[in-house]
């Protein structure tokens, strides 16, 4: 009988660097116990309480569970993984880096950042502490690092501060821009590299409901700058824009086994390919891209960065090979992209304008029993409307096509229920001016 994998706990590993103690959690594959001559890749991934047990709202990466199955399935090589706890409310500051291009002066938190040090704790104290317990392969062609949100943003940086002991990046939902959600005002938080550094392997992904938090165009801006520098698009360096996708720790897991693929595995044979994308563009306005999307036999599904596009008729609108739609004169025509000896079509209309932004009227009624202070948010903070009782409200410009899976909660961490008791999810995508106007029914307690 194949034995199976294991996970372990690793209690209050003390960090000098840092003058801090956290916890790791290291997955050992399923023939680590009977084979004690071989030795394994090493992936490093940050926010590790998440990523084999439930975070705080319930979700887990179960990136144990996504290897086992990779692994049983001869798509991927077996692996050690090695989760790093961040430290709650330092999180933000371990996970910053202060270089040239990074505003975390304008960040929507007070940074203090002491993404060096955290660097520092990982590649002098870690990673020697992991070699000397472990039967691991050293060197960059053998060991990664994968984070999400900050974790991303780290991830980057560290990265590409040390391609001598890192040569493959896995770079989910990153927070590379701080975007106000009520005045929109933009700050960047990563450094921009001239030169490329040797990494084999590149994973940059986001979900399209992340709303105003991580941005398409912030994410495909760092995406393309490592383009610039020589990685080569769909192969060394790959691109997911998950047209579901949110920011949340069951869209990872749901995507996760990807990144692993591209990494430490085998990708397959394309099987399906479908253009993504909105379906209006305009001569002037708001730049758009499609998303060709190429699913493999193996799950793995990437969006291509570089294609071949042709318009059934040119004087409408030409497609660039990033995906970009350049808009000629009002009318609609066919796109069609190909890849892998599949195809994909898609009908676009070009408008004479399209708007930047969509202004956006959110009312909230809420049950009479909620306390008379109670805070209240959306994707936003929502204040008391004076003219109603016990109703909310906030008025706001939204980028157009940004989309928002949200739900309705109080400052003491209650959330909307239904009738159930359930909390209840809301989607919201910014397509017109509009008024948008909800009830919550009842509230659910936090646990």
């Amino acid at each position: 009988m194949k034995s199976l994998s294991s996970l372990l706990k690793i209690e209050q590993f003390y960090s000098a660097f840092l003058n801090n103690r956290r916890d790791l959690f290291v997955y050992l594959p399923p023939g680590y116990s009977e084979e004690s001559d071989r030795r394994y890749p090493v992936l490093y991934v940050h926010d590790g309480q998440n990523i084999f047990h439930p975070a705080f709202n319930g979700y887990s990466w179960n990136l144990h569970e996504t290897a086992d199955e990779l692994v049983q399935n001869g798509l991927m090589e077996e692996i050690i993984i090695v989760g790093i706890a961040n430290m709650g409310m330092q999180r933000s500051d371990e996970f910053t880096h202060e270089l040239e291009g990074v505003d975390y002066l304008r960040d929507k938190v007070e940074i203090r950042p002491k993404g060096q040090l955290y660097e520092q704790f990982i590649t002098d104290e870690l990673m020697p502490y992991i070699d000397s317990l472990f039967r691991t392969k050293k060197g960059p062609e053998h060991t990664a690092m994968m984070g999400s949100s900050r974790g991303g943003q780290v991830t980057y940086h560290i990265g590409m501060r040390r391609p001598d002991l890192f040569g493959k990046l896995a770079i989910l939902s990153p927070y590379f821009y701080c975007v106000d959600p009520v005045t929109l005002e933009e700050a960047r938080q990563y450094h921009t590299w001239t030169d490329k550094v040797p990494l084999s392997r590149i994973w940059i992904d986001l979900g399209r409901r992340e709303g105003t938090l991580i941005l398409e165009k912030h994410v495909r801006e760092v995406t393309e700058s490592l383009v610039g520098l020589g990685y080569k698009p769909d192969d060394e360096l790959v691109y997911y824009l998950d047209p579901t996708g949110t920011h949340s720790e069951k869209d990872w897991a749901a995507r996760v086994a990807s990144p692993l693929l591209h990494m430490f595995g085998n990708k397959g044979t394309p099987v399906k390919f479908s253009l993504e994308g909105e379906e209006i563009a305009g001569i002037r306005g708001p730049g758009m891209r499609l998303n060709p999307i190429a699913e493999f036999d193996s799950g793995f599904k990437m969006s291509l960065l570089r294609a071949d596009y042709a318009a059934e008729d040119g004087t409408i609108l030409e497609v660039l090979e990033d995906g970009t739609l350049v808009p000629g004169r009002e009318g609609k025509t066919a796109v069609e992209a190909s890849f892998g000896g599949l195809s994909a079509a898609r009908t676009i209309r070009v408008a004479e304008e399209l708007k930047e932004h969509v202004a956006l009227e959110l009312f909230v009624h809420v049950p009479a029993d909620t306390p008379e202070n109670a805070a209240l948010y959306s994707w936003v903070p929502l204040r008391k409307d004076a003219s109603k009782p016990h109703a909310y409200t906030v008025r706001l410009d939204v980028p157009l096509n940004a989309a928002f899976e949200y739900r309705i909660s109080r400052g003491d961490g209650a959330v909307e229920a239904d009738q159930a008791g359930q909390a209840v999810t809301r989607f919201y995508k910014a397509e017109a001016d509009g008024r948008l106007e909800l009830t919550v029914r009842s509230w659910k307690s936090p646990q």
